[in-house]
């Protein structure tokens, strides 16, 4: 059976754990991120500051890694963080592409396609929980798409390192290439995620949970 809930249900696990604690902190390391990029803009020929840029941005994504993989070792998985991992990754991802279209020209439309997708995710999985009472699981077409944003940022932060070294016509000089499959990736994941909620979101009468069925399972779970 599908169930409303109220938003203080989610703070009724265990809220401080080490997993959340990563997972606010990767949105912790962005000002940090932001301001190294912008010092090493100011001063090109101080590669201090573009190290320390690089480096925040692989501390992120090696949180991005752990906290998931602490809540699993752990025993830390709940609710509250399965939302707040993707909630911290959609403040990181999109703090990190709008520092490379600032600064390093990344197309601006793909920031707000990425944007808009990024609304429509938090307002999915906000209405599963408080109109359905289902967790909304992400899926692989998601979590790429995360990894092609860190990819892209670390792509366009390591060119003024890496392009000197190669000829002018080299793939690597072409950046923005990563922000074309990054499209492509989110719009797969938006049609396979239509595909899986249509009828919870709009037409809850038609859907049957069966906590015995295991391809169910590992697409809807109850909270």
């Amino acid at each position: 059976m599908l169930h409303e809930k109220k938003p203080k249900d989610l703070l009724e696990e265990r809220v401080f754990t080490l997993s959340n604690f990563l997972s606010v902190s990767r949105v912790l390391l962005l000002p940090f991120f932001i301001q190294f990029t912008r010092k090493h803009i100011e001063s090109p020929r101080n590669g201090e500051y573009l190290f320390l840029a690089i480096g925040t941005c692989v501390l992120a994504v090696l949180t991005d890694f752990l906290d998931g993989f602490l809540a699993r070792l752990l025993s830390q998985e709940s609710v509250l963080g399965k939302y707040l991992d993707p909630i911290c990754d959609k403040f990181v991802t999109i703090g990190g592409l709008s520092v490379i279209v600032h600064y390093y020209q990344f197309p601006l439309w793909i920031l707000l396609i990425y944007i808009l997708r990024e609304i429509l995710g938090v307002w999915l999985g906000g209405f599963l929980y408080l109109k359905r009472g289902i967790q909304g699981k992400p899926n692989w077409w998601g979590k790429i798409g995360v990894g092609l944003v860190a990819a892209a940022v670390l792509w366009y932060m390591t060119l003024p390192l890496i392009g000197p070294t190669l000829p002018e016509n080299h793939f690597f000089h072409h950046p923005e290439y990563s922000g074309y499959v990054l499209v492509l990736i989110l719009s797969i994941g938006v049609v396979a995620y239509s595909k899986r909620y249509w009828n919870i979101v709009f037409h809850p009468e038609r859907f049957i949970l069966d906590p015995e069925d295991k391809k169910q399972k590992k697409k809807y779970e109850l909270v």
